[in-house]
């Protein structure tokens, strides 16, 4: 039974999948019978608490109450109910903690708890949902460490843990760290700090391999429900709301080819590493606001999908590489507020961004700031030595006056040194011949003045 989109009051018989999505039923949350084991009834205007009675639903599998305003605690038997895959709660009032019951074998492939206000840490026993690929607690108020346990997930495609409270390194040894099929990390507007987590990030096979250009196929869970009457295969799509191409942008269906990094608005420090460019398969590189310091990499220029790229308000210097005006499917680009310098790449994509791409680097210059390069700047190479002749003679010329110059100066020096040392009767010819020497070197100064001001 699927009401989408009417204004039904509606009555609940017993029923296996039941949808009831997208009306303005106003009221408490109806429980379904024991019998659902599909119940979508996301955005509406339900209020009021969740009823522990929704666990006796023994056969429910999927589970969307997102978009409503529903409030209270978290019912914490809802990580007991075994066949539950599919968990969608966000965009509520939720507030506490998350439950800490989820029993070893659970089959939980989805969940979403952002928008909420939720609080206290991640929950250890989430470790337990094995199978787990969309793990989403943005927009809460959790304050924890990085779950580096994470990586024991070995499905995992997306984290969100945007806007919360967490801090602190992100740290684990090399043996702990194992996303291999993370797609998605968004960390943002957290106060994580330490270096970039490089390992974590060399451990993900997924962000490595470039997949689906030639097609367009979305994220979903890939699950068939014995409905009794048929077999079924219901929508389980993921969706997320990122910072890609300047703009926050919501994702109502994720691309199975997106693979973003979001760690804009924390407190993370040190150089950007150069392994970022062995994730060849990234789409958006979001690492602005922190306080990284050091040059761009160039081995980013091995990001060859690259769509978006946001470096801005860190402390970064030198050069913006060169090799960036390779990456052909750049659309938005940002190092402002940094303190780069040198030329602007030029060509490809670096031709269509705007100045606001490059403000407040006070060493950047060419197109699109209106400050020019000089030719140091942009470090062409040297010109070839000049053979004209009239040049050559005139540099000939000036070096044997220089050296002239130079010996008569010496010489002058000599005799006055020598007027000091030897006075007495026995060398008296010697003082007369120095006098005459120095004598001679004041004619050729005179000599060379007239010279100067007669060329």
């Amino acid at each position: 039974m699927d009401f989408e989109n009417n204004q039904t009051d509606l009555p609940l018989p017993i029923l296996r999948y039941l949808d009831v999505s997208s009306n303005l039923l106003e009221t408490t949350l109806p429980v379904p019978p024991p019998s659902v084991m599909i119940y979508n009834i996301s955005s509406n205007f339900l209020f009021g608490e969740v009823p522990t009675s929704i666990c006796q639903v023994s056969s429910l599998a999927v589970l969307d109450l997102s978009n409503n305003a529903l409030n209270g605690t978290l019912p914490p038997c809802l990580g007991s109910v075994a066949p539950l895959i599919y968990l969608n709660l966000a965009r509520n009032k939720f507030s506490g903690m998350i439950p800490c019951v989820y029993p070893y074998g659970c089959a939980l492939k989805m969940i979403d708890l952002s928008e909420n206000r939720l609080g206290g840490t991640v929950p250890r026993s989430l470790g337990n949902c094995r199978a787990l690929e969309y793990f989403n607690l943005g927009g809460n108020e959790i304050d924890d460490t990085f779950p580096i346990w994470l990586s024991e997930l070995a499905y995992l495609k997306v984290i969100g843990l945007q806007s919360n409270k967490f801090h602190g390194p992100i740290e684990g040894h090399v043996s702990q760290l194992n996303f291999t099929s993370l797609q998605i990390l968004n960390l943002s507007n957290n106060s994580f700090n330490g270096k970039l987590p490089s390992k974590l990030l060399q451990s993900s096979r997924a962000m490595k391999v470039i997949v689906g250009l030639d097609k367009l196929t979305y994220m979903h869970i890939y699950q068939q429900l014995n409905l009794a009457i048929a077999s079924f295969r219901p929508n389980m799509t993921f969706e997320i709301t990122l910072m890609n191409k300047g703009t926050k942008r919501e994702y109502m269906k994720i691309p199975d080819n997106l693979v973003a990094i979001d760690f804009s608005n924390n407190k993370f420090k040190g150089f950007i590493p150069e392994l970022i460019g062995d994730l060849k398969a990234l789409r958006m590189l979001n690492l602005s606001n922190n306080f990284l310091i050091g040059s761009i990499p160039p081995s980013l220029e091995k990001l060859i999908v690259l769509e978006s790229l946001d470096l801005s308000l860190n402390n970064l210097v030198g050069e913006i590489p060169q090799q960036l005006a390779s990456l052909t499917f750049l659309v938005v680009f940002n190092v402002s507020h940094n303190r780069l310098s040198g030329p602007i790449p030029r060509g490809t994509q670096f031709d269509t961004f705007g100045s606001s791409s490059f403000a407040m680097n006070e060493g950047l210059c060419g197109s699109p700031l209106p400050n020019k390069c000089t030719n140091g700047d942009n470090a062409p190479p040297p010109p070839p030595p000049s053979f004209d002749v009239d040049n050559e003679e005139e540099s000939l010329f000036n070096l044997d006056w220089k050296i002239v110059l130079a010996g008569a100066g010496v010489g002058f020096w000599v005799g006055v040194v020598l007027e000091n040392l030897i006075i007495d009767k026995k060398s008296r010819w010697f003082l007369r011949y120095s006098k005459r020497m120095a004598k001679g070197c004041q004619k050729v100064r005179k000599a060379l003045a007239d010279k100067k001001i007669c060329s």
